[in-house]
């Protein structure tokens, strides 16, 4: 084509008003997002930016806010139009993870029903064995850098309520009381049961010395001074059969799911990895894409399954996600994987909820959104009085977004985000549309406008949740069904107040 062709053709669909063509250009730069009728110009998400204490001027908090805004947007649109998904197929879509969790725990419990089976007297044959034992203690807490008074008085209280227990005093009654550690003061002083190693070397050495009902003296370790019982058999029979069943559950659990890989053929596509990089960076477009990550017999996880439950997990997820490493990130697509087949597995034996539990999660997410409607004000007889007009409900319900996030800013409320089940559902029955161009003006204008040691602030109203934490597949396997990270792999090692590695 000669240029003159070309500059012809550009020439008429100029004229014509071609969107297209004026989007090469303009790129929606005087919008950042458009949803349920309403607009966010890149002023007024700057305006948000510079706002919020502690929210930063860039580009995550920007469009971290947007996706925030498009979620009420739709939500309020939906209020306006009696739109809100109440019936039973809308709520079990937006329920979804909350019921694969359940229908994947229901199906975890039949297997190890099957397969954990245990005689009477093993939990007593493990006592006797004295290969795991189960503890208590009553904590008083020293500081690392506490001064001989501090620490002085701390052993005092030990000595006092050593004799208590000396005298007769029920062991048990006096941790729940006295004990300055939070995790098994509410249990009484139990530990969980534990093989010899687990605890700091003073807590330990004394720990496995005791007799059944022993009681030690007086134990420093670095957390402060303790006092170690060793219970009786009786004592702690139901916390060993507990103990047996999750230990051999974990290890079922492993074995099951490395046999379901085995079996459906489970393999990881080459350069998954850095598929769902861009994916977590562009989730819009990524949410409905089908190319897969990982394939097995009968389907594959695609991206857009993917994201769908990287959705359902806490914010703070993503940013881990972008960060982690290609093995971490093919581990967590192998383990979503499996979770997808074992759901599978669980439809096919006809695993569902019980009626108690679907009216409790029914109950719940009606209450909620109530409460939503509610904390927006849209709870006013404009938005369901048949006599107003659908355009002024819909205005109304815009009015109401912008004095919603008004009221963050100014600290009056509280953000609460709609659940991402919801508020995918919402989207997918609405239309709306985020631009970058309007997203990066947006950053210009909030940095601009900001001063710049503004970063330094404290924590404010509107901001994303902290992060990042443990994700699926990097040093945590969630419990097979779940969404959110449970039971699989073994957590890392850390000390808690006996030192003992969790």
């Amino acid at each position: 084509m000669r240029v003159s062709q070309v500059f012809s053709l550009l020439l008429t669909l100029t004229l014509a008003g071609c969107s297209g063509f004026r989007d090469l250009f303009s790129a929606h730069a005087d919008l950042a997002a458009e949803a349920g009728g309403q607009q966010l110009t890149p002023q007024r998400l700057s305006q948000i930016m510079t706002g919020g204490k502690g929210m930063r001027a860039n580009r995550d908090a920007a469009a971290f806010i947007t996706n925030v805004w498009v979620d009420y947007a739709l939500f309020a649109n939906a209020v306006a139009e009696g739109k809100l998904p109440r019936d039973s197929a809308s709520m079990a879509q937006a329920l979804w993870p909350e019921l694969a969790e359940l229908r994947g725990n229901h199906w975890h419990d039949t297997l190890m029903a099957r397969r954990s089976h245990f005689s009477p007297g093993a939990a007593d044959s493990t006592y006797d064995a004295n290969k795991v034992r189960v503890l208590q203690h009553i904590l008083f807490r020293v500081p690392q850098n506490a001064t001989p008074a501090v620490k002085s008085a701390a052993r005092k209280k030990a000595e006092g309520t050593l004799a208590r227990i000396k005298r007769g005093a029920e062991f048990g009654r006096l941790a729940s009381e006295v004990s300055e550690d939070p995790g098994s003061k509410r249990d009484n002083g139990f530990l969980p049961p534990s093989p010899k190693g687990r605890f700091v070397t003073a807590f330990d050495s004394v720990g496995w010395s005791l007799p059944p009902g022993g009681v030690s003296g007086i134990v420093e370790t670095p957390f402060g001074y303790h006092i170690i019982k060793r219970p009786e058999q009786s004592a702690v029979r139901e916390r060993l059969a507990t103990y047996l069943t999750e230990s051999v559950g974990t290890r079922l659990d492993s074995i099951y799911m490395d046999s379901l890989a085995t079996t459906k053929d489970v393999k990881v596509v080459k350069g998954a990895a850095a598929t769902m990089r861009e994916a977590t960076e562009d989730p819009e477009e990524a949410r409905s894409s089908t190319k897969p990550l990982v394939t097995f017999k009968g389907g594959a996880l695609t991206v857009g399954e993917f994201m769908r439950w990287v959705r359902a997990l806490p914010p703070q997820y993503s940013a881990q996600l972008k960060a982690a490493n290609d093995s971490m990130l093919t581990n967590f697509a192998r383990i979503l994987a499996q979770n997808v087949l074992l759901l599978k597995q669980a439809d096919s034996a006809k695993i569902g909820v019980t009626p108690e539990e679907w009216k409790n999660l029914t109950d719940k997410y009606r209450t909620g959104l109530d409460t939503l409607r509610t904390d927006m004000g849209l709870d006013t007889a404009a938005l369901w009085d048949s006599s107003v007009s659908p355009a002024d409900r819909n205005k109304v319900a815009a009015l109401k977004v912008d004095q919603y996030f008004d009221r963050l800013l100014s600290g009056k409320t509280r953000l609460r985000p709609i659940p991402s089940a919801l508020a995918t559902l919402l989207r997918d029955r609405s239309q709306y549309r985020i631009y970058d161009a309007g997203i990066n003006r947006a950053v210009e204008l909030a940095e601009a406008a900001k001063p710049k040691d503004s970063a330094q602030a404290k924590g404010g109203p509107v901001r994303p949740a902290p992060g990042p934490a443990p994700i699926p597949g990097m040093g945590q396997a969630p419990r097979p069904g779940a969404p959110a990270p449970g039971k699989g792999e073994a957590k890392p090692a850390r000390p808690d107040s006996t030192g003992a590695k969790r």
